[in-house]
């Protein structure tokens, strides 16, 4: 940490404390931080009024902040204009005006901000009041950024060079042609660039903002990169959806590679509020804010604005449940589902097909018992995908099976939830060797005859790395929201039993 300036700027301060310290019968006060960094990500368009802490406590956290003398920072590590329906019906121009009222800093992207394609991200992007910055973003073209790669933020003295990051897992994790020119380039080379940059540019702390992540089955993690390239003093960090404080995971799930840089994130959907304090002699302390929900005036008059407008539509009710479907991340990743079961016979349904196929990366939100609306719907698939419907051979069937399998027992947003066929897994053999005992509608798999498949076109144009069926001949059949809704509408009333599990088995 560059501390020079801070400690030039905070001289004054600290001779107060020291000279208040003599009035105080030696009791000695908690040090106050020379500046606040207040952030998120993955936000996915969960703006609080879901339960979760929301945008408007974090506007209320930086006006408390500011209103107590503080110099307060705020910032974001993107997957903001995407991830539920007020994402999906607005194509995130709902975000947009709830990021503006927050009042950011600066911010980068996240890999799902292309799912309106660049193009809509970049209008997004001009629509809001603050920076979107990505120094490994470029043109394929012309090699050009896209983006600025960097910014210093300047307020009450304090100069903070900041740099953005973005993913290189972003191509398989957005739709083929989202990106259109754009181009993902080495993170690790674009901090070194950054960070000797920055440092030429007398600034007091050099901050990476990354939607980078820290999930090991990733092309390169945010720990990865602070070890390779010293520095960088923070890291705010996005993608993995995991919760840390002081640099490590607050589940200890993982052990982060040391580094001198203080990685930061807040998990996911508004549940906390990250809160970076960097003292005066250049110590930094990052936590999550946990506490109560805090409204801002203005900012819920806009929440309720958006919520009124989205309820017309997503308000309907199509359906109920007796039983709750989890959609919760680690499990329609891993392993059978009941609620990819049932987006998995949906689309089957729907396209009249021997086999349906869903990524267990794109169901998004549990069913609960109860009505089901549309909301529902599309809260649990979120984005903007169509069925692909798709003549392959039993061989690639058997293919798709190994590649969804290949992960485990990691989570993957690539495992595969399956409809009109089961399989064992033995995970004790080789990746590519672990699928045993298929069969396609009861009937042992023949590898050289035809099936009919529904499938997301994410996954059958490439998506998470999953090249099976790509170069065969595609259809597109139908919206998924479509599909669930009107499969669900057909069916009514949802019991245990309506879903038929067991599909994927230990061998």
């Amino acid at each position: 940490m560059r501390t020079s300036n801070i400690l030039a700027i905070a001289s004054i301060a600290v001779v107060i404390v020291l000279f208040g310290s003599f009035l105080c019968s030696g009791e000695q006060e908690e040090q106050d931080p020379s500046f606040i960094i207040l952030h998120s990500n993955d936000t996915h368009c969960y703006y609080g009024d879901d339960g979760s802490l929301g945008l408007s406590t974090l506007k209320c956290l930086k006006d408390q902040k500011m209103a107590e003398g503080q110099t307060v920072f705020v910032m974001d590590a993107g997957d903001f204009l995407q991830g539920n329906s007020y994402g999906t019906l607005t194509k995130g121009e709902a975000s947009v005006e709830i990021m503006n009222a927050v009042g950011y800093d600066v911010g980068v992207p996240g890999n799902h901000d292309f799912d309106f394609t660049s193009e809509v991200m970049m209008q997004r992007i001009s629509e809001l009041n603050y920076p979107v910055i990505c120094a490994n973003l470029v043109y394929g073209s012309t090699n050009e950024s896209v983006l600025d790669e960097y910014i210093v933020l300047e307020r009450n003295g304090i100069r903070i060079g900041c740099f953005g990051l973005l993913t290189p897992e972003t191509p398989v994790t957005t739709a083929s042609g989202n990106m259109g020119d754009m181009t993902v380039t080495d993170p690790v080379e674009a901090s070194e660039r950054m960070v000797s940059l920055l440092e030429g540019m007398d600034v007091d702390c050099i901050v990476a903002i990354g939607h980078i992540g820290v999930i090991r089955n990733l092309p390169i993690t945010s720990d990865v990169i602070c070890q390779e390239v010293p520095g960088i003093d923070i890291f705010i960090d996005g993608h993995s959806h995991v919760e840390m404080e002081d640099g490590k995971l607050v589940d200890g799930s993982i052990d982060l590679v040391k580094s001198d840089t203080v990685i930061a994130s807040t998990g996911a959907y508004s549940k906390t509020v990250g809160m970076i304090s960097v003292m005066t002699d250049g110590s930094v302390s990052a936590k999550l804010y946990r506490g109560d929900a805090l409204a801002d005036d203005s900012m819920e008059e806009i929440i309720e604005k958006i919520h009124e407008d989205a309820e017309a539509v997503r308000s309907v009710v199509i359906g109920h449940s007796d039983v709750e479907m989890t959609g919760e991340r680690n499990v329609v990743r891993s392993q059978e589902a009941m609620l990819g079961d049932l987006v998995a016979d949906s689309i089957r349904h729907y396209a009249g097909t021997d086999v349906g196929m869903v990524n267990g990366g794109s169901i998004r939100a549990t069913l609960p018992k109860g009505d089901i609306t549309m909301g529902t719907v599309y809260d649990i698939m979120p984005f903007q995908n169509d069925i692909a419907t798709l003549t392959v051979t039993g061989e690639q069937l058997l293919e798709l099976c190994e590649f969804s399998v290949a992960s485990l027992p990691a989570s993957f947003g690539g495992f595969l939830q399956v409809s009109g066929m089961t399989f064992e897994v033995d995970l004790s053999a080789e990746p590519g060797s672990r699928v045993s005992s298929v069969t396609v509608t009861g009937e042992p798999l023949d590898t050289e005859r035809e099936y009919t498949l529904a499938i997301p076109d994410f996954v059958a144009n490439g998506g998470d790395g999953n090249n099976v069926l790509v170069g065969t001949p595609t259809q597109l059949s139908g919206d998924f929201a479509e599909a669930i809704a009107d499969y669900i509408k057909e069916l009514k009333d949802i019991s245990e039993n309506t879903v038929e599990m067991g599909r994927i088995t230990a061998a």
